[in-house]
Protein backbone atom coordinates (compact mmCIF):
# COMPACT_ATOMS: atom_id res chain seq x y z
CA UNK A 1 0.00 0.00 0.00
CA UNK A 2 1.54 3.08 -1.07
CA UNK A 3 2.15 5.93 1.46
CA UNK A 4 -0.68 7.94 -0.15
CA UNK A 5 -2.97 5.53 -0.05
CA UNK A 6 -2.56 5.19 3.83
CA UNK A 7 -2.85 9.45 4.38
CA UNK A 8 -6.16 8.56 2.50
CA UNK A 9 -7.31 5.74 4.74
CA UNK A 10 -5.93 7.72 7.97
CA UNK A 11 -8.37 10.68 6.71
CA UNK A 12 -11.40 8.39 6.27
CA UNK A 13 -10.88 6.83 9.89
CA UNK A 14 -10.44 9.74 11.27
CA UNK A 15 -13.64 11.79 9.60
CA UNK A 16 -15.69 8.02 10.58
CA UNK A 17 -14.27 8.10 14.20
CA UNK A 18 -15.55 11.98 14.49
CA UNK A 19 -18.64 11.80 13.02
CA UNK A 20 -19.21 8.97 15.38
CA UNK A 21 -17.74 10.65 18.47
CA UNK A 22 -19.80 13.76 17.32
CA UNK A 23 -23.33 11.06 17.40
CA UNK A 24 -22.21 9.97 20.85
CA UNK A 25 -21.69 13.68 22.42
CA UNK A 26 -25.03 14.80 20.68
CA UNK A 27 -27.23 11.88 22.09
CA UNK A 28 -25.40 12.38 25.83
CA UNK A 29 -26.24 16.23 25.36
CA UNK A 30 -29.80 15.27 24.51
CA UNK A 31 -30.10 12.84 27.30
CA UNK A 32 -28.65 15.61 29.36
CA UNK A 33 -31.97 17.86 28.62
CA UNK A 34 -34.55 15.00 27.81
CA UNK A 35 -36.77 16.58 30.13
CA UNK A 36 -36.35 20.10 28.32
CA UNK A 37 -37.08 17.94 25.26
CA UNK A 38 -40.26 15.96 26.43
CA UNK A 39 -41.74 19.73 26.84
CA UNK A 40 -40.68 20.79 23.69
CA UNK A 41 -43.13 17.96 22.32
CA UNK A 42 -45.81 18.85 24.41
CA UNK A 43 -45.08 22.35 23.01
CA UNK A 44 -45.47 20.79 19.42
CA UNK A 45 -48.75 18.97 20.35
CA UNK A 46 -50.27 22.44 21.81
CA UNK A 47 -49.29 24.02 18.51
CA UNK A 48 -51.41 21.19 16.42
CA UNK A 49 -53.95 22.01 18.16
CA UNK A 50 -54.05 25.84 17.87
CA UNK A 51 -52.92 25.37 14.18
CA UNK A 52 -56.01 22.59 13.82
CA UNK A 53 -58.75 25.47 15.61
CA UNK A 54 -57.32 28.31 13.39
CA UNK A 55 -57.54 26.36 9.62
CA UNK A 56 -61.12 26.47 8.93
CA UNK A 57 -61.32 29.96 10.53
CA UNK A 58 -58.77 30.88 7.86
CA UNK A 59 -60.53 28.75 5.43
CA UNK A 60 -63.97 30.02 5.57
CA UNK A 61 -62.75 34.30 6.45
CA UNK A 62 -60.87 36.76 4.86
CA UNK A 63 -58.55 36.41 7.91
CA UNK A 64 -54.88 35.23 7.19
CA UNK A 65 -53.60 32.43 9.09
CA UNK A 66 -51.69 34.62 11.73
CA UNK A 67 -55.01 36.27 12.84
CA UNK A 68 -57.05 33.31 12.45
CA UNK A 69 -54.45 32.15 15.32
CA UNK A 70 -55.25 35.27 17.06
CA UNK A 71 -58.37 34.94 16.91
CA UNK A 72 -58.35 31.10 18.63
CA UNK A 73 -55.52 32.49 21.71
CA UNK A 74 -58.40 35.13 22.16
CA UNK A 75 -61.60 32.29 22.36
CA UNK A 76 -59.36 30.13 24.55
CA UNK A 77 -58.21 32.91 27.00
CA UNK A 78 -61.59 33.73 27.27
CA UNK A 79 -63.35 30.34 27.80
CA UNK A 80 -60.63 29.85 30.35
CA UNK A 81 -61.55 32.78 32.11
CA UNK A 82 -65.15 32.93 32.02
CA UNK A 83 -64.94 29.06 33.11
CA UNK A 84 -61.98 29.33 35.24
CA UNK A 85 -64.81 32.30 37.29
CA UNK A 86 -67.34 30.05 37.42
CA UNK A 87 -66.12 26.59 37.44
CA UNK A 88 -62.80 26.76 39.62
CA UNK A 89 -64.74 27.57 43.30
CA UNK A 90 -66.85 24.98 42.51
CA UNK A 91 -63.94 22.46 41.89
CA UNK A 92 -61.80 23.87 44.67
CA UNK A 93 -64.71 23.21 47.15
CA UNK A 94 -65.15 19.87 45.69
CA UNK A 95 -61.36 19.25 46.26
CA UNK A 96 -61.04 19.95 49.66
CA UNK A 97 -64.03 17.33 50.29
CA UNK A 98 -62.23 14.79 48.09
CA UNK A 99 -59.19 14.99 50.19
CA UNK A 100 -61.30 14.50 53.14
CA UNK A 101 -63.45 11.50 51.60
CA UNK A 102 -60.09 10.00 50.69
CA UNK A 103 -58.85 10.19 54.54
CA UNK A 104 -62.43 8.14 55.41
CA UNK A 105 -62.33 6.19 53.03
CA UNK A 106 -58.38 5.11 53.47
CA UNK A 107 -59.60 4.43 57.18
CA UNK A 108 -62.24 2.44 56.02
CA UNK A 109 -59.84 0.13 54.51
CA UNK A 110 -57.20 -0.24 57.09
CA UNK A 111 -60.18 -1.22 59.73
CA UNK A 112 -61.27 -3.83 56.90
CA UNK A 113 -58.19 -5.32 56.19
CA UNK A 114 -57.10 -5.07 60.06
CA UNK A 115 -60.14 -7.75 60.57
CA UNK A 116 -57.83 -10.22 58.87
CA UNK A 117 -54.28 -11.93 59.52
CA UNK A 118 -53.50 -11.70 55.67
CA UNK A 119 -54.77 -8.13 55.87
CA UNK A 120 -52.35 -7.08 58.76
CA UNK A 121 -49.87 -8.88 57.26
CA UNK A 122 -50.16 -6.38 54.39
CA UNK A 123 -50.44 -3.24 56.13
CA UNK A 124 -47.36 -4.22 57.41
CA UNK A 125 -45.76 -4.29 54.17
CA UNK A 126 -46.98 -0.69 53.19
CA UNK A 127 -44.16 2.06 53.65
CA UNK A 128 -43.22 2.95 57.43
CA UNK A 129 -44.35 -0.73 58.40
CA UNK A 130 -46.73 1.06 61.28
CA UNK A 131 -49.58 -0.78 59.71
CA UNK A 132 -51.07 2.89 58.65
CA UNK A 133 -52.24 3.90 55.08
CA UNK A 134 -50.29 6.90 53.44
CA UNK A 135 -52.85 7.87 51.22
CA UNK A 136 -53.94 10.81 52.34
CA UNK A 137 -50.19 11.76 52.90
CA UNK A 138 -49.40 10.48 49.41
CA UNK A 139 -52.68 12.44 48.35
CA UNK A 140 -51.16 15.81 49.82
CA UNK A 141 -47.77 15.50 48.94
CA UNK A 142 -48.87 14.75 45.02
CA UNK A 143 -51.22 18.14 45.09
CA UNK A 144 -48.31 19.69 46.76
CA UNK A 145 -45.87 18.55 44.05
CA UNK A 146 -47.79 19.11 41.17
CA UNK A 147 -50.03 21.66 40.81
CA UNK A 148 -49.24 25.02 42.58
CA UNK A 149 -45.31 24.91 42.45
CA UNK A 150 -42.48 27.78 40.65
CA UNK A 151 -41.41 24.40 39.00
CA UNK A 152 -44.44 23.64 37.19
CA UNK A 153 -45.67 27.25 36.65
CA UNK A 154 -42.44 27.37 34.26
CA UNK A 155 -42.79 24.37 32.81
CA UNK A 156 -46.32 25.49 32.01
CA UNK A 157 -45.49 28.62 30.62
CA UNK A 158 -42.81 27.26 28.35
CA UNK A 159 -44.49 24.70 26.97
CA UNK A 160 -47.28 27.62 26.23
CA UNK A 161 -44.81 30.03 24.50
CA UNK A 162 -43.25 26.96 22.57
CA UNK A 163 -46.19 25.95 21.14
CA UNK A 164 -47.62 29.58 20.58
CA UNK A 165 -44.48 30.22 18.84
CA UNK A 166 -44.49 27.10 16.52
CA UNK A 167 -48.20 27.91 16.11
CA UNK A 168 -47.35 31.29 14.42
CA UNK A 169 -44.69 30.55 12.29
CA UNK A 170 -44.90 26.92 11.56
CA UNK A 171 -42.87 27.44 8.13
CA UNK A 172 -39.75 29.41 9.41
CA UNK A 173 -39.11 25.83 11.90
CA UNK A 174 -40.30 23.57 8.63
CA UNK A 175 -37.91 25.37 6.75
CA UNK A 176 -35.15 25.30 8.96
CA UNK A 177 -35.45 21.40 9.55
CA UNK A 178 -35.99 20.70 6.16
CA UNK A 179 -32.56 23.20 4.88
CA UNK A 180 -30.59 20.21 7.14
CA UNK A 181 -31.54 17.44 4.26
CA UNK A 182 -30.01 16.91 0.84
CA UNK A 183 -31.55 18.97 -1.80
CA UNK A 184 -32.66 15.82 -4.03
CA UNK A 185 -34.92 14.75 -0.36
CA UNK A 186 -36.11 18.00 0.22
CA UNK A 187 -38.91 17.53 -1.39
CA UNK A 188 -40.02 13.83 0.76
CA UNK A 189 -38.30 15.95 4.01
CA UNK A 190 -42.01 18.10 3.35
CA UNK A 191 -43.87 15.14 2.99
CA UNK A 192 -42.40 13.45 6.04
CA UNK A 193 -42.98 16.97 8.14
CA UNK A 194 -46.76 16.62 6.93
CA UNK A 195 -47.25 13.17 7.55
CA UNK A 196 -45.91 13.55 11.17
CA UNK A 197 -48.22 16.69 11.55
CA UNK A 198 -50.79 14.52 10.10
CA UNK A 199 -50.33 11.83 12.55
CA UNK A 200 -50.24 13.94 15.79
CA UNK A 201 -53.58 16.01 14.59
CA UNK A 202 -55.26 12.76 14.47
CA UNK A 203 -54.22 11.26 17.94
CA UNK A 204 -55.36 14.52 19.57
CA UNK A 205 -58.52 14.61 18.37
CA UNK A 206 -59.05 10.71 19.40
CA UNK A 207 -57.72 11.83 22.15
CA UNK A 208 -59.80 14.69 23.31
CA UNK A 209 -63.24 12.65 22.28
CA UNK A 210 -62.31 10.13 24.64
CA UNK A 211 -61.70 11.91 27.64
CA UNK A 212 -64.98 14.21 27.57
CA UNK A 213 -66.73 11.12 25.99
CA UNK A 214 -65.36 9.01 29.46
CA UNK A 215 -65.22 12.03 31.96
CA UNK A 216 -69.05 12.72 30.89
CA UNK A 217 -69.81 9.07 31.60
CA UNK A 218 -68.26 8.58 34.60
CA UNK A 219 -69.10 11.39 36.51
CA UNK A 220 -73.30 11.09 35.32
CA UNK A 221 -72.88 7.22 36.47
CA UNK A 222 -70.94 8.41 39.61
CA UNK A 223 -74.02 10.57 40.54
CA UNK A 224 -76.63 8.34 39.68
CA UNK A 225 -74.59 6.08 42.42
CA UNK A 226 -74.90 8.73 44.84
CA UNK A 227 -70.95 8.58 45.05
CA UNK A 228 -69.92 11.98 46.79
CA UNK A 229 -67.76 14.66 44.18
CA UNK A 230 -68.74 12.94 41.15
CA UNK A 231 -67.62 16.21 39.51
CA UNK A 232 -64.25 16.20 40.30
CA UNK A 233 -63.85 12.12 39.88
CA UNK A 234 -65.32 12.94 36.50
CA UNK A 235 -62.80 15.33 35.57
CA UNK A 236 -59.70 13.58 37.05
CA UNK A 237 -61.10 10.46 35.01
CA UNK A 238 -61.35 12.33 32.02
CA UNK A 239 -57.81 14.24 32.33
CA UNK A 240 -56.35 10.86 33.26
CA UNK A 241 -57.74 9.24 29.77
CA UNK A 242 -54.49 11.27 28.31
CA UNK A 243 -52.49 8.24 29.20
CA UNK A 244 -54.03 4.96 27.36
CA UNK A 245 -54.39 2.00 28.81
CA UNK A 246 -52.87 2.96 32.28
CA UNK A 247 -54.66 6.17 32.99
CA UNK A 248 -58.27 4.69 33.16
CA UNK A 249 -57.13 2.31 36.11
CA UNK A 250 -55.64 4.75 37.63
CA UNK A 251 -58.30 7.05 37.86
CA UNK A 252 -60.54 4.22 39.54
CA UNK A 253 -58.74 3.90 42.72
CA UNK A 254 -59.40 7.58 44.11
CA UNK A 255 -63.54 6.50 43.10
CA UNK A 256 -63.28 3.12 45.09
CA UNK A 257 -61.59 4.55 47.81
CA UNK A 258 -64.29 7.42 48.21
CA UNK A 259 -66.60 4.78 47.70
CA UNK A 260 -65.76 3.16 50.89
CA UNK A 261 -66.94 6.15 52.58
CA UNK A 262 -70.02 5.14 52.01
CA UNK A 263 -69.90 1.29 52.31
CA UNK A 264 -68.67 -1.86 51.32
CA UNK A 265 -71.04 -2.76 48.72
CA UNK A 266 -70.74 1.02 47.24
CA UNK A 267 -67.67 0.54 46.86
CA UNK A 268 -67.80 -2.96 44.92
CA UNK A 269 -70.75 -1.03 42.70
CA UNK A 270 -67.87 1.81 41.63
CA UNK A 271 -65.51 -0.68 40.53
CA UNK A 272 -68.39 -2.61 38.80
CA UNK A 273 -68.72 0.23 36.64
CA UNK A 274 -65.20 1.67 36.58
CA UNK A 275 -64.64 -1.98 34.88
CA UNK A 276 -67.70 -1.49 32.44
CA UNK A 277 -66.35 1.70 31.68
CA UNK A 278 -63.07 0.89 30.53
CA UNK A 279 -64.50 -2.09 28.67
CA UNK A 280 -66.47 -0.32 26.47
CA UNK A 281 -64.10 2.25 26.23
CA UNK A 282 -61.09 -0.26 24.92
CA UNK A 283 -63.98 -2.54 22.52
CA UNK A 284 -66.42 0.14 21.32
CA UNK A 285 -65.02 3.92 21.97
CA UNK A 286 -61.37 3.28 21.15
CA UNK A 287 -61.90 1.29 17.91
CA UNK A 288 -64.17 3.64 16.18
CA UNK A 289 -62.44 6.60 17.22
CA UNK A 290 -59.33 5.19 16.03
CA UNK A 291 -61.02 4.12 12.36
CA UNK A 292 -61.12 7.81 11.90
CA UNK A 293 -57.95 8.77 13.76
CA UNK A 294 -53.99 6.66 14.33
CA UNK A 295 -54.73 3.32 15.43
CA UNK A 296 -51.75 2.20 17.96
CA UNK A 297 -51.18 -1.69 18.60
CA UNK A 298 -51.84 -1.97 22.25
CA UNK A 299 -49.47 -3.85 23.55
CA UNK A 300 -47.12 -0.75 21.64
CA UNK A 301 -49.11 1.42 23.66
CA UNK A 302 -48.81 -0.04 27.12
CA UNK A 303 -45.08 -0.82 26.50
CA UNK A 304 -44.75 2.87 25.52
CA UNK A 305 -46.35 4.05 28.37
CA UNK A 306 -44.64 1.95 31.28
CA UNK A 307 -41.23 2.48 29.69
CA UNK A 308 -41.74 6.06 29.39
CA UNK A 309 -43.63 6.64 33.17
CA UNK A 310 -40.44 4.32 34.54
CA UNK A 311 -37.33 6.12 32.97
CA UNK A 312 -38.63 10.02 33.02
CA UNK A 313 -41.98 9.97 35.41
CA UNK A 314 -45.48 11.76 34.76
CA UNK A 315 -44.17 13.47 31.95
CA UNK A 316 -42.63 10.36 29.91
CA UNK A 317 -46.08 9.06 30.40
CA UNK A 318 -47.99 11.92 29.07
CA UNK A 319 -45.68 12.07 25.57
CA UNK A 320 -45.44 8.05 25.39
CA UNK A 321 -48.32 7.47 23.01
CA UNK A 322 -47.98 10.50 20.64
CA UNK A 323 -43.94 9.77 20.80
CA UNK A 324 -45.22 5.85 20.11
CA UNK A 325 -47.32 7.30 16.99
CA UNK A 326 -44.72 9.88 15.59
CA UNK A 327 -42.14 6.71 15.46
CA UNK A 328 -44.31 4.39 14.02
CA UNK A 329 -45.31 6.98 11.13
CA UNK A 330 -41.69 8.00 11.03
CA UNK A 331 -40.36 4.04 10.58
CA UNK A 332 -43.60 3.61 8.12
CA UNK A 333 -42.75 6.53 6.05
CA UNK A 334 -38.63 6.22 5.79
CA UNK A 335 -38.08 2.67 6.13
CA UNK A 336 -41.20 0.64 4.84
CA UNK A 337 -42.07 3.11 1.93
CA UNK A 338 -38.32 4.75 1.19
CA UNK A 339 -36.40 1.90 1.74
CA UNK A 340 -38.57 -1.61 1.47
CA UNK A 341 -39.96 0.34 -1.60
CA UNK A 342 -44.14 -0.47 -0.15
CA UNK A 343 -46.66 1.51 -1.57
CA UNK A 344 -47.00 4.87 -0.07
CA UNK A 345 -50.88 4.02 -0.62
CA UNK A 346 -51.11 1.44 2.48
CA UNK A 347 -53.83 2.42 4.75
CA UNK A 348 -52.69 3.86 8.78
CA UNK A 349 -50.32 6.28 9.29
CA UNK A 350 -48.28 5.89 6.15
CA UNK A 351 -51.20 7.62 3.97
CA UNK A 352 -50.26 10.95 6.55
CA UNK A 353 -47.78 12.12 4.13
CA UNK A 354 -50.55 13.40 1.66
CA UNK A 355 -51.73 15.28 3.99
CA UNK A 356 -50.54 18.95 4.11
CA UNK A 357 -50.41 20.98 6.96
Amino acid sequence: MSQQNIWEYLKRLLIAVGIIGLFVVLLLFAWAIIDVLLLIFLGLLLAVVLRTLAKPIARYTPLTAQWSLGVVLLVVVVVIGVGGWFFIPEVLSQSELFVQQLGVGSNQVQKFLAQYSWGQQLLEQVPGGDGQLPISNLLNQFVDAFTLTLEGLANVLFVAFIGIFLAVEPNLYRSGIVSLVPPQGRDRAQEVIAGVVHVLRAWLLGRVISMFAIGVVVAIGLTILNIPLALVLGIITGLLEFIPVVGPILSAVPAVIIAVSQGFMAAVYVAIFYLVVQQLEGNVLTPIVQQKTVSLPPAITLAAVLAMGALFGVLGALVATPLAAVIMALIKMLYVQDILGSPKGARGVSEAGRSPE
